[in-house]
């Protein structure tokens, strides 16, 4: 299996954020955020990665938290591929100290059983 995370899998689009922030549904595992929506993509998912500058001044640490974060997505990231919905997805670290690796690999464990319940919703 594949568990590369090409540019092409990036939410970089502007106007995607935005419908993101405007139309999307949130899934909370502390100190992890997911807000999620559907949308017509090429791809079967987009993801983008936010850490507050208010908590994490420096962006060595707000970096830090983001390759951590994309790693354990990286890991996991065939849970949201499914075949006939597309998403938009953002993680976003609610935390306000730095995280290890596996604190976040506990948070995103949580967000994954959440997210297979609300796949039901969409598979039906």
């Amino acid at each position: 299996m594949n568990e590369k995370l090409p540019k092409v899998l990036k939410l970089k689009s502007k106007k995607q954020i935005e419908s993101l922030f405007k139309n999307g549904k949130s899934l909370k595992a502390y100190p992890l955020l997911l807000i999620y929506c559907t949308e017509d993509l090429d791809t079967s998912f987009k993801v983008g990665f936010s850490v507050s500058k208010r908590f994490f001044k420096q962006a060595v640490q707000r970096n830090r938290i983001k390759r951590l974060t994309r790693e354990v997505f990286r890991k996991k990231k065939h849970i949201f591929t499914l075949d006939e919905t597309q998403f938009l997805l953002m993680f976003i670290y609610l935390g306000k100290e730095l995280p290890s690796y596996e604190h976040l690999e506990k948070a995103f464990h949580k967000i994954e059983n959440k997210w297979q319940k609300t796949l039901s919703n969409y598979e039906a």
